[in-house]
């Protein structure tokens, strides 16, 4: 009876897993009971009804499925509980009720996640040949759209070269985007958008402004062209149509609104205008922003402005605020002790809660790939 009610026939490994894990969750469900009305007597005993659970893993056991059978008893027990430590080596990455309401269900991963390391840039290369044209890769599981970006970290927690990885993946595009470099400190993406697109890249105040506005103008005669292609195909984007990416990358973007700030009422006018205009319209254009910065604060990035920054990323060890800032309300954030290039994403319509990423290591010369490309 264990061997076929653990699936031993998909290996002794599985079923040890599934298992251990069960025990678990029905342990962690017999304590939570005693906290809900879940109980019932037999005779003079009293009895803990124990939902149906199922566990599903996927053929790698890299991810899978916990679905425990709903009922009024149990409804707000499967609501509250929090079952990651009873995973083991598992975390919970998303917890939702099924349409019909008859089961809880709790999708799972790996809590440690494949931190990939190129040790030349041929090999980076052939990962980016294997993706569909217009995804990035972060990691060895995750993969998401280009789309309007932010993301954040301290000093050292990983996010430059976390954009690098980003940027050459652009770079391996069938269809290469036009990039737009701003980078109010004139230090590292300075040098690679000097490499890249001399001409679009921006170190100071008035520079950057500028390029904004170039960027801009840019967007306006492909929303111009763009009517005609609607005409034909009613909720199509640029890639039905055929035509290249954009994307502007913004870097130390607190630095940029600080000098913002001292400047004309007319020239922030203007630049909030650019910004608006360029995060809100920019997605079917195939117009995007790329935001970074060392924390999200809502007095340098408007709630309704970072709101639009669909695919979310805070690397390294940050604090409440940040992640609440990023990634809004979320009750169970992931626990874990993040390294460098290590943290947590949103891309919304993909992730329900934040998920546990890693970009990849790059052991080769940047500025040597993308002089070479």
């Amino acid at each position: 009876y264990w061997f076929f009610y653990h699936k031993g026939y998909k290996g002794m490994r599985y079923a040890f897993v599934h298992a251990n894990m069960m025990r678990k969750l029905r342990l962690m469900i017999l304590e939570a009971s005693s906290k809900h009305t879940t109980q019932e007597y037999a005779g003079e005993e009293r009895v803990a009804k124990l939902p149906r659970i199922q566990i599903i893993f996927d053929d790698g056991m890299t991810r899978g499925k916990v679905i425990i059978g709903n009922s009024i008893r149990h409804h707000k027990l499967l609501e509250d509980m929090n079952i990651s430590s009873a995973l083991g080596k598992y975390i919970v990455s998303e917890q939702y009720f099924s349409d019909d309401m008859n089961t809880y269900v709790y999708e799972f991963e790996l809590a440690e996640t494949d931190q990939l390391a190129f040790k030349n840039y041929k090999d980076f290369q052939l990962l980016c040949s294997k993706q569909e044209n217009g995804t990035l890769f972060i990691d060895d599981r995750n993969r998401v759209p280009l789309h309007h970006t932010l993301i954040v970290g301290s000093t050292g927690s990983g996010k430059t070269y976390a954009t690098y990885s980003l940027i050459l993946q652009l770079l391996n595009f069938s269809t290469v985007p036009e990039i737009y470099f701003a980078d109010p400190k004139c230090s590292a993406l300075y040098v690679v958008g000097k490499s890249i697109s001399c001409d679009k890249t921006a170190g100071s105040a008035n520079e950057i402004v500028f390029l904004l506005q170039r960027f801009y103008e840019a967007m306006q005669k492909r929303e111009q062209e763009a009517q005609e292609y609607l005409n034909n195909k009613l909720d199509s984007d640029f890639k039905d149509w055929g035509l290249q990416a954009h994307v502007l990358i913004i870097d130390e973007f607190s630095s940029f609104q600080s000098v913002v700030n001292t400047l004309d009422k007319f020239t922030r006018d203007r630049v909030n205008m650019y910004l608006t205009n360029i995060i809100q319209k920019g997605r079917q254009l195939g117009f995007f922003m790329w935001i970074i910065m060392q924390k999200s604060d809502s007095k340098i990035l408007p709630t309704y402005l970072r709101d639009n920054l669909v695919f979310k990323v805070v690397l390294g060890q940050a604090t409440d605020t940040t992640y609440q800032t990023a990634f809004e309300e979320y009750a169970d954030l992931p626990k874990r002790n993040f390294q460098q290039g290590q943290g947590l994403y949103t891309f919304q319509g993909l992730t329900r809660q934040p998920k546990v990423c890693s970009f990849p290591t790059l052991k080769f010369d940047i500025l040597k790939a993308v002089r070479t490309r």
